[in-house]
């Protein structure tokens, strides 16, 4: 199989399956909560305690209520005070309402906890993925318990309850919830609906049993400005009056209603969430009745309850029975004051527990359980308090327990599908690392162990393929009986048994590449050019993967790459030093090694002495870049140079950092065009014009201040569709200027504006020189085809460069250049050759390998500088919604995944211009991409295996879904951005030849 080991985009393929093996490691590690399919009803309410009697439909019964639950979508705890909502400040006050400390489990995004709060059970960890399709909940709710009691349940507000919960409703009106630059109409469009809801009928009761409430304003201002934004105080107090209107309107009512306000999840200051911080889980949950509530607590921050709660408290309320796989509690401060019915509701949710599926009976709770239930029956029959204080006691503590067991063993691995997943992600791995060896052998040596090797004919080689696909075959299945799984992957349905062989087909493949690399890869001399600067990249790339053992290293992740990247500036820096001291001496001493070699004086000006101010302008840069953004989770709290430029006082001072970035992003633009084709200076012109429309834009978005007031009423929309059109118009510009086609329409560059990309052919046809069509290509195709992807690939830089200021928050906007200059100045004191320039002495192999680890190093820098981070609550989602004026999921997740990997994305792109320009021929580019994407494919499937490794010894750690989890997600993301990049620079590559062949057809080829 040594074509596959040859083939120029076996790598790229190798990671595409390596993107599928991760999946069916998902699928193990976060597999899909199944419900049991019960469902409750009255009747399961019990009617005896330890063999005696009680009505339990009567002591069940909680009255005549109409429920309200307003959430508010992002509303931490510390805004539920009188600072922010006075009026409800003045009740919590005078203990008209009470507050509670609810927590939010992880992952604090809306679905799952919505899913928590209906249900009363907890949601895995799947649901992060699933939070953008919301897939209807199958399982019992508080809703579904509801209609089968005939009671109305109305809906306004977020459009995720009408997916989750679809035909549930007797009257809805839904707000997408996803088109964050919105906080207004989302909010306006629920509150116009309540003087009407809350109206009472002609026999004084409101036209609802239960009524939700989910206003998005205040979580978009957060995802936009963060939780400090002068606009949360506003929203706030909106909030506190439709608080205020309820609460009025509920004293009109001939039922008691109650009012739950709470968040379905908290915020950071940044504004994200998704993680485990305080800030994100700790929501206020406040209760409000209408009538003959007193809070028993005393006023302070409340008691401390889990979201799950809030499902059987409204199932009680409404006169339901509890949602079948609930694990919440009634709230204590809803309980009933009369001892019989308190006791018996607490009986009800502790032996609604006990029978759950999965619940020990031999474990210390469930006696306590049973000694409940003992001094219950004992207090119905002698009526005396001592069994009915501790009947309280016991059911208390059992309750706790109980609902601490059911979270912690809510999800089980399908840990077969997790050791397939692992062992494919290994073969990949390995197979990649013998790909990339073979592709950093020298090329005669290449050639030469290839004439040695004695090939297969195809038959021959189908034929062991597919001996080899039935042994692994076997093996699976063997495996799957062997081990009595229950992993769905086993399962050899129809979908499943096609997942099967595409596992095998991958065992096989890698199987035949790790052989032919093993034997084909005889002589790495190449490497033996490798300095200390190399065993620092490659150590340091090896080193980062395994320490993700500790979890302290995930979450400050930044830190270990800080480290490294302050470590590798340092030897760069003494390395150069030394150089040009050497190279000092050695003119002093006149050395012959120095008079012989005159293009070394240049070259040591030029990387030498010239380049150290400039590394040390760059190492200054790098320390202020480290203090904009603080990141990870240790620190996050404390001030960092964002917020200082993010104060309105200094405004000035964050509107120069805009400009200088826009400015010098144009100006490395322009500089990059000097490998296209740039006629008549159309593409400067373009640049120049894309650049002042996304000034214009940030003056539209009051970004930079303009005394023209009209230019601030402009449409973004319209300004940022304009912007796609001038990126869309350089390239279709660009590629006719190379396919002949503007000679066809008289107009020829090549002549009137010096173009150098031009078709030609390098030998005259004469007399006795003529060119045979079969053997020989008499025009320049080749230099033409290098040209072009010269040519595109700056222009890719280019566009990136203008997207990404474009969708960056203004304080970060200065670090599109900075990641050019750094990789270009980083790029420079690479080189293997700055004393040594011995002609004998090939350092292309060492040069590939040394630039591509610096480039993915400065990506990962970037990555963190820009305030990233391996917690789901540092996700920029505003960048999604920049110059759209609706929801549009494929448009919106590009956008946010270009922004959170700006760093990686734009030092890939460089990389790849550089090994455009470096090469000299397009045979040596090809080869130079091939061992790029080798390595950039290696890196990310190794990255990726270790970490799994990782993820899955310590599946059953404490921190496994704050911690670990997250990190698989930003793992997943990479690997499928990385598969997008590596296709880009195929489909460049694919397009010159396309275009070769389009210039052929039409282009005017006069004789020379």
């Amino acid at each position: 199989m040594l074509p596959w080991l040859e083939h120029r985009w076996t790598g790229l393929g190798l990671l595409v399956m390596t993107l599928g093996a991760l999946i069916l490691f998902f699928f193990g590690f976060f597999p899909l909560k199944y419900h049991t399919g019960k469902l409750a009803h009255m009747d399961d309410l019990p009617n005896f305690i330890d063999d005696i009697s009680i009505d339990g439909h009567q002591v069940y019964n909680s009255g005549e209520n109409s429920v309200i639950l307003m959430v508010i979508d992002g509303l931490r705890y510390d805004f539920a005070s009188e600072q922010y909502m006075p009026f409800v400040g003045q009740l919590l006050k005078n203990k008209s309402a009470c507050i509670h400390v609810s927590v939010a489990e992880p992952p604090t995004v809306t679905m799952p906890r919505i899913k928590a709060m209906m249900t009363g059970s907890v949601s895995t960890f799947a649901d992060v993925a699933l939070n953008f399709g919301a897939p209807a909940v199958k399982g019992d709710s508080v809703l579904r318990v509801a209609r089968s009691r005939g009671l109305r349940t109305v809906m306004y507000g977020d459009d995720t309850w009408l997916r989750l919960f679809p035909g549930l409703w007797v009257e809805y009106d839904g707000t997408t919830s996803f088109y964050v630059t919105d906080y207004t109409e989302v909010d306006n469009n629920v509150t116009r609906h309540l003087d009407k809801i809350l109206a009472p009928d002609e026999t004084k009761k409101p036209n609802f049993d239960f009524l939700v409430l989910h206003y998005l304003g205040l979580d978009h201002i957060g995802h936009l400005e963060g939780a400090r934004s002068p606009k949360i105080a506003p929203k706030l107090i909106e909030m506190d009056n439709v608080v205020k209107k309820i609460y009025t309107a509920m004293q009109k009512w001939d039922r008691t209603g109650v009012l739950f306000i709470c968040g379905d999840h908290g915020m950071r200051d940044a504004g994200g969430h998704g993680g485990a911080t305080p800030a994100e889980v700790l929501v206020p949950l406040v209760v409000i009745k209408s009538k003959n509530f007193v809070c028993p607590h005393p006023v302070g921050p409340g008691p401390t309850v889990a979201q799950v709660d809030v499902a059987p408290t409204i199932a009680w309320l409404l006169n339901a029975p509890l949602p079948g796989e609930s694990t919440g509690r009634i709230l204590p401060s809803l309980l009933p004051d009369d001892i019989r019915q308190h006791l018996y509701l607490l009986h009800v949710v502790a032996s609604h527990n006990a029978k759950l599926p999965g619940l020990p009976t031999d474990r210390e709770f469930y006696k306590q359980f049973k000694r409940a239930v003992e001094h219950f029956a004992l207090y119905l029959v002698t009526n005396s308090r001592g069994p009915a204080t501790t009947a309280k006691e016991f059911y208390e503590e059992s309750l706790e327990e109980m609902t601490k067991y059911l979270t912690e063993t809510t999800v089980s691995f399908d840990m077969f599908a997790i050791a397939i997943g692992l062992f494919l992600l290994y073969a990949l791995t390995t197979a990649l690392l013998c790909v990339t060896l073979y592709s950093l052998q020298p090329e005669n040596q290449r050639k030469l162990s290839n004439t040695h090797t004695h090939r297969r004919s195809s038959l021959g080689s189908i034929i062991a393929f597919v001996i080899m696909l039935a042994i692994v075959t076997f093996i699976l299945t063997v495996s799957c009986f062997i081990t009595e799984t229950k992993s769905q992957v086993c399962s050899f349905d129809s979908l499943w048994s096609l997942v099967f062989m595409s596992i095998a087909i991958a065992f096989t493949m890698s199987y035949f590449i790790i052989k032919s690399g093993v034997e084909k890869t005889q002589e790495l001399s190449s490497l033996k050019y490798l300095n200390i600067i190399d065993y620092l990249l490659i150590g340091g790339t090896l080193f980062h993967a395994w320490s993700f053992f500790g979890t302290s290293f995930i979450e400050e992740e930044h830190m270990t790459w800080y480290f490294l990247w302050n470590t590798l500036m340092f030897f760069l820096l003494i390395r150069t030093i030394v150089v040009v001291v050497m190279y000092l001496n050695k003119r002093l001493v006149g050395a012959t090694e120095v008079q012989e070699k005159s293009e070394l004086h240049e070259r040591m000006c030029i990387v030498g002495v010239g380049i150290l101010p400039k590394w040390i302008l760059l190492i200054g840069l790098h320390r202020y870049l480290r203090t904009m953004n603080q990141t990870g989770d240790r620190w996050l709290f404390l001030p960092d140079t964002a917020d200082w430029l993010n104060n309105p006082e200094n405004s000035f001072y964050l509107q120069a950092h805009l400009v200088i970035g826009i400015l010098l992003t144009m100006a490395i633009c322009l500089y990059n065009l000097r490998h296209l084709n740039n006629i008549m200076q159309m593409q400067s012109a373009l640049t120049v014009v894309a650049t002042a429309l996304i000034l214009i834009y940030r003056i539209s978005t009051k970004a930079l201040y303009t005394p023209i007031e009209e230019m601030k009423t402009w449409d973004t929309v319209i300004i940022v569709n304009i912007i796609w059109g001038l990126l869309a118009a350089q390239f279709i510009f660009e590629v006719l200027s190379y396919t002949g086609v503007l000679k066809i329409i008289n107009f020829d560059p090549s002549v009137k504006y010096n173009n150098k990309f031009v078709y030609n052919k390098p030998k005259a046809k004469t007399e006795d020189y003529h060119y045979d069509p079969i053997i020989e290509e008499p025009w320049n195709l080749e230099e033409v085809k290098l040209n072009l992807a010269r040519s595109l690939s700056h222009l890719l830089l280019n566009h990136l460069m203008l997207i990404i200021i474009l969708l960056m928050r203004p304080h970060n906007v200065i670090m599109v250049p900075s990641v050019y200059i750094t990789c270009m100045l980083t790029s420079k004191l690479m080189d293997h050759k700055l004393l040594d320039n011995k002609p004998g002495k090939r350092t292309e192999v060492v040069d590939t390998l040394s630039q591509t680890l610096v480039h993915l190093w400065i990506g990962f820098l970037f990555f963190f500088y820009q305030g990233n981070s391996n917690s789901l609550a540092s996700v920029d989602l505003g960048s999604g919604y920049v110059g759209l004026r609706e929801y549009s999921p494929v448009s919106v997740a590009l956008r946010m995944g270009l922004h959170a990997y700006a760093g990686p994305t734009l030092a890939g792109a460089t990389l790849f211009c550089s090994v455009a320009t470096q090469a000299q021929t397009w045979q040596q580019y090809l080869q130079s991409v091939w061992r790029v994407t080798n390595i950039y494919a290696l890196h990310r499937a190794y990255c990726v295996t270790i970490y799994c490794i990782i993820a899955a010894i310590f599946r059953h750690h404490l921190y496994v879904w704050t911690v670990f989890s997250p990190k698989l997600l930003y793992d997943f993301v990479a690997t499928v951005f990385s598969i997008q990049a590596l296709l880009t620079i195929a489909e460049i590559i694919i397009f010159t030849s396309f275009a070769s062949w389009l210039a052929k057809t039409v282009t005017f080829k006069t004789k020379l």
